[in-house]
Parts: C-alpha cells; sequence; structure tokens
C-alpha cells in the first residue's frame, strides 16, 4: 500500500515540474509502455518441493533414536503431507516477514483496491487467493515466476509488482510461497480492473523505470535453493535484497526520487550517516522494538514489525551482510 501512495507523490510532483502537459501524448506513451511484451524464461519447480535426503536422514535418526531399525525406512509417515506441512510454514514465515503479500492483495489474498479517484485512475491488486475470480487459479509454476520474480502477467506484459524486490527468490522459496497461499481458503471476489488516470498516465510516461520489469533481467536463472540459514554475509546478502527497493541499490538511502510526501530514507551502510556505531544488539532493537541506536522512534513507513518476526539467524546474517558493503553518505542510493 505504501509503494502505491509513493507513487502518486511521484505523479503529482511530475506535474508540479512541466509547466505544459499534454496528456493525450503522456496517455499515449504510458499505455505503449504498459501494453510493452517482455519476454522471459520459464522456470519450472515442484510445489511444494518434495522433503530432501537430509530431511529424510533427519527423520530416519529421529525413528531410530525412538526405537526403529536402523534400516527402517521411513514407514508410516506420510512423506508428501510432512513436505506439504514444512513448505507451508516456511512460505507463512517468507511472507509475513520479507514478501509481504497481504500489504496490496490482503489478508485472505483476495485483491484490494489501492487507488480509485478520478484524476489518478484505478490502481488494483489482484486476487490471488484461488477462486473463481482469482487471476491465479490455473497458474502454473512459470506463471508464479513471471508475476512474482519478473512482475510480469500473463502474455509478457508488465504489472505493478515491486518484483525487484523478490527476483533473487529462490525456486524452493517462491513454492513455499505458492504453497501457503494455495493452503488458504480460496475467495470468490473480483477487485475489478485497473485503469489509466492522468496522474497514472504522466507517472509512466516520464519515468521508463516506473515498471520494475523494465528494470530486470528476465533470462537470468534463479537459485533452486536459498543460502544456507545461517549467520553469514551470503545468507544476509540475499536477505538485503528486500531493502533495496526503498534503500537504494547501494543502500545508502536518502530522499526518494520526486515524493515530497515519504520520510528520508535510512542509510544502511557503515558509514558515520549510516550504521557505523551500531552494534548487532542495536540492528536487532531497531527491528524488533522500532527505536534506533539514539532511542528515537522509527517511521511506521518502514515495515520493521514484518522484519522484525525473522529469527536471530536472519537478522545477525542482514547485520553481518551490511558490514561489508561499501561506506557511503546518505543518499548515494
Amino acid at each position: 500500500m505504501k509503494k502505491f501512495v509513493r507513487i502518486l507523490g511521484i505523479a503529482a510532483a511530475a506535474i508540479a515540474g512541466l509547466p505544459v502537459l499534454d496528456y493525450a501524448v503522456a496517455w499515449g506513451v504510458a499505455k505503449s509502455r504498459y501494453n510493452r511484451v517482455y519476454a522471459a524464461h520459464d522456470a519450472g519447480f515442484p510445489i511444494p518441493f518434495p522433503l530432501s535426503p537430509a530431511d529424510l536422514a533427519k527423520i530416519r535418526a529421529d525413528r531410530v533414536a525412538a526405537g526403529a531399525s536402523p534400516d527402517d525406512p521411513p514407514g508410516g509417515v506420510d512423506l508428501a503431507a510432512l513436505a506439504r506441512v514444512r513448505a507451508e510454514e516456511n512460505g507463512k514465515h517468507l511472507i509475513d516477514t520479507r514478501v509481504g503479500c497481504a500489504g496490496c492483495h490482503g489478508a485472505d489474498f483476495s485483491g484490494c483496491v489501492i487507488v480509485d479517484a478520478p484524476l489518478v485512475g484505478r490502481w488494483v491488486a489482484p486476487n490471488i487467493s484461488g477462486g473463481v475470480a482469482s487471476v491465479t487459479r490455473d497458474f502454473t509454476a512459470a506463471d508464479w515466476d513471471h508475476a512474482v520474480r519478473h512482475g510480469l502477467r500473463r502474455g509478457g506484459l508488465a504489472s505493478s509488482m515491486p518484483a525487484v524486490d523478490f527476483f533473487n527468490l529462490s525456486d524452493h522459496e517462491l513454492s513455499d510461497i505458492v504453497a501457503y497461499i494455495r493452503s488458504r481458503p480460496t475467495v470468490d471476489r473480483n477487485p475489478g480492473s485497473i485503469r489509466l488516470g492522468r496522474l497514472f498516465s504522466l507517472l509512466i510516461a516520464t519515468d521508463a523505470d516506473a515498471f520494475t520489469a523494465a528494470r530486470i533481467d528476465h533470462l537470468k536463472p534463479h537459485a533452486v535453493e536459498p543460502p544456507a540459514a545461517v549467520v553469514s554475509v551470503e545468507y544476509g546478502e540475499h536477505l538485503v535484497q528486500v531493502c533495496r527497493g526503498c534503500h537504494g541499490e547501494r543502500l545508502s538511502g536518502g530522499k526518494l526520487k520526486g515524493d515530497p510526501n515519504m520520510p528520508v530514507v535510512a542509510n544502511l551502510t557503515p558509514h558515520e550517516m549510516g550504521l557505523k556505531d551500531w552494534t548487532v544488539g542495536d540492528f536487532l532493537r531497531a527491528l524488533r522494538e522500532g527505536k534506533r541506536k539514539d532511542g528515537t522512534a522509527i517511521d511506521p513507513a518502514m515495515p520493521w514489525k514484518a522484519y522484525g518476526q525473522m529469527g536471530d539467524a536472519e537478522l545477525k546474517a542482514m547485520y553481518a551482510y551490511l558490514r561489508t558493503v561499501p561506506p557511503l553518505p546518505k543518499g548515494n542510493r
């Protein structure tokens, strides 16, 4: 939701900066960009993923500890059901912390009207619950990949999905997310369609990157598995990707482009204007309590409550990675 409020601010600022505005031209350019077709690979993966050899080895070890024969296969265990439960649990964790599907698509995933105003237009997050009116009702794994990690609708058309934040999700993580969404009750509700008004047309016409699909390498392969969930720089880099949408590719924050309404975004680099003197305890406090090192409150535009639901290993890995990025003054996004 906050992303679309930010979009309105950008569009309004763009209008203020143009003394003469040809809305017909803007609408034509916007329509052309909205209807651009992107070619993307077709990523296939199971939903859910089956149990791994390591999972099976642990099940056997647990059974042996309980008195079963060492060569006893995991009989009496519904391996498919167990794989599904584990996928749904991790999918819920990912959605509650890093991915935040409910923020736009609603708590029941039935879709939401984000903006509906004559001058602005009508912007809608679609129903992804799997119900009759759901755009994902017959989605394949490749369709989910295009939607979430590439910001593409069926047919290769761009969507408003902030896919840059999620491009580095592994196949397994995305599979778990889909498994959880599919486990929820389906909802037969149609939130309606998108209509480009003058402000949205102007935004799309004046910003070539208005759709994140324009900034993604759609043929780049994805990792099958995420890095090991331990406190490491590699795992931290994987997790921090979701921060770059607001804090910038170089994570130094600053004022968001053209937006007079959003607060200045914090510098996450180890610079004196950023997190140079922050300890891991300060970092955990910020994301668990919404308090900076100096005790001041973090603006609620920063979704610290969601990130704070991550486990200690996740947050400490993020901190470990942030200590390794180049220290930059605030604003060098």
